[in-house]
């Protein structure tokens, strides 16, 4: 079991988020047009980069415990879809998840390490239970 702890503090500047998680420090903001000073992503680029990027280290993890697999390639392209509810809410309502991974595998073997690459992923499993997520495999 981990535990994260993430300290966020709204800082007087646009709408920058200073946060910190151990040693590592980020801005959060908004866009100008969304009454931010575009000083870093957003939050929702930051969910959506979460996925992508957990679905990779997660390769990387199941492909250090089995040295057989050779990953040449692994690249994620994440899109999210928003909606804007009439009372002024939004939520993520959609995610496509594109996946180019290449490895030294047969074409069942490959399938069944990017099964367990989905399977494994922490994001991946925390988010399908709150937004559908579309996976193509290119």
């Amino acid at each position: 079991m981990g535990k994260y702890i993430i300290h966020s503090k709204l800082r007087n500047v646009g709408a920058q988020v200073d946060t910190k998680t151990g040693i590592h420090q980020f801005i959060v903001d908004e866009p100008i047009s969304g009454h931010g000073t575009d000083a870093g992503p957003n939050p929702v680029q930051y969910l959506l980069s979460a996925v992508g990027s957990c679905l990779a280290i997660t390769a990387n993890d199941i492909a250090r415990k089995h040295p057989e697999i050779h990953i040449n390639k692994f690249e994620t392209k994440t899109t999210g879809e928003t909606t804007q509810y009439q009372d002024g809410r939004s939520a993520v309502t959609k995610i496509v998840l594109e996946v180019h991974a290449e490895t030294n595998l047969d074409e069942a073997a490959h399938r069944a390490f990017m099964h367990s690459v989905v399977k494994d992923c922490t994001v991946h499993e925390t988010l399908k239970r709150a937004v559908p997520i579309e996976l193509k495999f290119i």
